[in-house]
């Protein structure tokens, strides 16, 4: 069996806990909607969401610890305090499941993404198989409000946190606790004996600049690109480079079934 664990921030840390809340909705929709029945979610926050969610499946863990103090001037900073607070939940979700549930395979899933219907079938139609895990190579970037999605057709799993899928006893090793506390998803060679197999299909869809996402905020995106603003040589390699590997995609009825998705108002 599979088992999702979705950490949540505090509302203490949301720009529109409103809004956030909705997305963290239509998150647990898209995961609940899995075609395997054979799963189990785990959500891991401080307070409850605005739109709580309910599913036989889906179980809630208040955490007792308190939220990171942010000091709002240093973007690095901040962002491992986040991430600290983000891996502990993590650790707690992974507790509760263990205690609770006879668990094969962990995926970890950002409250703000979506993911393929088709997850828990692939994962426990291989378990016999006693593979180590697997990671979305492939998935899809999406920004609030738009009509298209961005196929991104590798390293997906360096960009976005919902990408990975360990056996249950390789899990620890994702969770990093030095230079700060870190939930390292961008790693594949778990160890020497031991890597992550691409997932066969795209996996996540990664909300992006929707206003709650710590890292890919609209102000990081900018900063990105005015980054890269000069026709350089270099300039040019670099959007052919994203013209290879980034295709869009209509977000019709087939796509929205999929992912279990639909467009949530600002």
């Amino acid at each position: 069996m599979i088992c999702f664990l979705v950490p949540v921030k505090s509302s203490q840390l949301a720009s529109d806990w409103s809004h956030f809340s909705k997305l963290v909705k239509r998150s647990l929709k898209s995961i609940s909607s899995q075609k395997d029945k054979n799963f189990q979610i785990i959500i891991s926050c401080h307070e409850l969401p605005e739109e709580k969610f309910e599913h036989q499946q889906l179980h809630y863990v208040q955490v007792d610890f308190n939220p990171p103090k942010l000091t709002h001037d240093n973007w690095e900073e901040d962002r491992q305090r986040k991430e600290g607070d983000k891996a502990r939940k993590i650790m707690a979700g992974f507790a509760y499941a263990n205690e609770n549930f006879d668990v094969d395979y962990f995926m970890v899933v950002d409250s703000d993404d979506c993911i393929h219907n088709g997850i828990s079938k692939f994962v426990n139609s291989n378990l016999q198989k006693n593979i180590p895990g697997w990671y979305v190579n492939k998935g899809y970037f999406y920004r609030e409000g738009q009509k298209l999605a961005w196929k991104i057709r590798s390293n997906f799993n360096l960009r976005c946190g919902s990408c990975i899928i360990i056996r249950k006893d390789l899990f620890n090793h994702l969770i990093l606790k030095e230079p700060f506390l870190y939930y390292y998803h961008e790693m594949v060679d778990i160890t020497e004996s031991a890597s992550l197999l691409p997932l066969p299909f795209l996996g996540t869809i990664y909300s992006m600049a929707n206003g709650e996402n710590h890292f890919m905020s609209p102000s990081k995106m900018i900063e990105m690109v005015n980054q890269t603003k000069f026709f350089t040589l270099d300039h040019l390699k670099s959007v052919y480079s994203k013209l290879t590997r980034y295709r869009p995609t209509m977000i019709g009825n087939r796509f929205k079934n999929k992912f279990t998705f639909y467009d949530i108002p600002s």
